[in-house]
């Protein structure tokens, strides 16, 4: 009976320092939840103060606008859609506009951010750039090329919310957002107050020799074409089209889709034709018309023929990234519903695409610009 009692007490011991390191654990951490409750860096839990200081880390700011900002119109979509303003587009709509790009995303993570916009706001319009790279993908496939993707600020599910809350790097930027408020100055220059310029990259240069510069690095193979594509077999896209988009499109009957093709340049679509792979594009993009013209509540735009801007390379930073000239282009064209694109327009313009990629004056160009 002794030996029993020893054995007891020896655990009993063991289950009493383990409660008391788990309660210097919670004091521990509780100044930081605390300011972490108080300062919300990326919005996520809705307790920051107001006004807003926002975080140019799209991945995780933009699932806590989603929620909480005030808006009645979502722009959605990569870094295509980085350079639209919010005002403008309010203006131009007559809406509460609100950009939430995600650079470099997949329509995935793009259907995710539009699920929490649908679950928390009565937005009755959604402009979304639709591309080939972004479904030019294995269904559900998440871009995790040099980047992490939250999954846990997307996923509407409570019990991993304490990931966001004892984060170090979340309580180093609450207190560096205390700071801000208290002192006015601003520690880094990634703590945004100006929602139009948050996301943006109007600041850096574009011109044509920055443009034949990518054209002739991916064209000699110094920089690889498949960082901006996948180049799957159709099929495996146009399952990716059905189960993704079309599916998105059917569970909110109730909200008007914008879907466009942005304006790339004329020398990407040049790189596509170079490599076999621009009919296929053509093809998967064409399959999206086809489809989700189908439904009432869906306008498609096609930008992909408007010459005066794929071919004006001073407006490029690179092969596929247009300056905000582009963005207040199809601002203003989608406003007074210009460039729609129906299944029989669509196929001309692809027809028309094609045969000026492949003009005498678009090779000249291409070759002027390996030299």
């Amino acid at each position: 009976m002794a030996g029993k009692r020893k054995k007891y007490s020896k655990t009993n011991e063991i289950a009493v320092f383990i409660a008391k390191g788990f309660i210097v654990l919670i004091l521990a951490l509780l100044p930081g939840v605390l300011v972490m409750l108080k300062y919300d860096p990326y919005l996520f839990l809705g307790t920051q103060p107001k006004p807003y200081i926002y975080i140019h880390n799209e991945r995780y700011q933009i699932p806590g606008m989603a929620r909480h900002d005030d808006y009645n119109l979502a722009v959605l979509g990569t870094s295509m859609v980085e350079n639209f303003s919010d005002s403008y587009l309010s203006e131009k709509f007559n809406a509460k506009a609100l950009r939430l790009p995600i650079n470099a995303s997949y329509i995935t993570e793009q259907i995710k951010v539009l699920d929490i916009v649908k679950k928390y706001k009565d937005v009755k319009t959604i402009l979304w750039a639709i591309d080939y790279r972004t479904i030019d993908i294995n269904y559900g496939d998440i871009y995790e090329k040099n980047v992490k993707f939250p999954d846990y600020l997307y996923d509407e599910n409570p019990i991993n919310d304490w990931r966001y809350i004892i984060d170090h790097n979340n309580f180093f930027l609450a207190l560096k957002q205390y700071r801000m408020r208290k002192t006015g100055v601003n520690p880094f220059d990634y703590f945004i107050t100006d929602r139009d310029t948050l996301n943006t990259w109007t600041w850096r240069g574009t011109n044509k020799s920055l443009i034949v510069q990518d054209y002739k690095d991916i064209y000699e193979g110094k920089k690889s074409l498949y960082d901006k594509i996948n180049n799957l077999p159709l099929e495996v896209t146009k399952n990716t089209v059905d189960k993704a988009l079309i599916e998105a499109i059917k569970r909110y009957p109730d909200t008007e889709f914008k879907l466009f093709f942005p304006p790339k340049s004329i020398l990407w679509y040049k790189l596509l034709d170079q490599r076999g792979i621009l009919e296929k594009k053509l093809a998967a993009l064409t399959y999206v018309v086809d489809k989700a013209s189908a439904y009432p509540n869906v306008e498609i735009y096609n930008f992909q023929n408007v010459f005066e801007l794929t071919e004006n390379l001073d407006l490029y930073l690179d092969v596929t990234h247009f300056n905000q000239t582009g963005n207040y282009f199809m601002a203003d064209a989608i406003a007074d519903k210009r460039y729609l694109t129906d299944p029989e327009s669509f196929r001309k313009d692809c027809a028309e695409l094609i045969a000026r990629v492949r003009s005498d004056e678009i090779n000249r160009l291409a070759e002027e610009s390996l030299k």
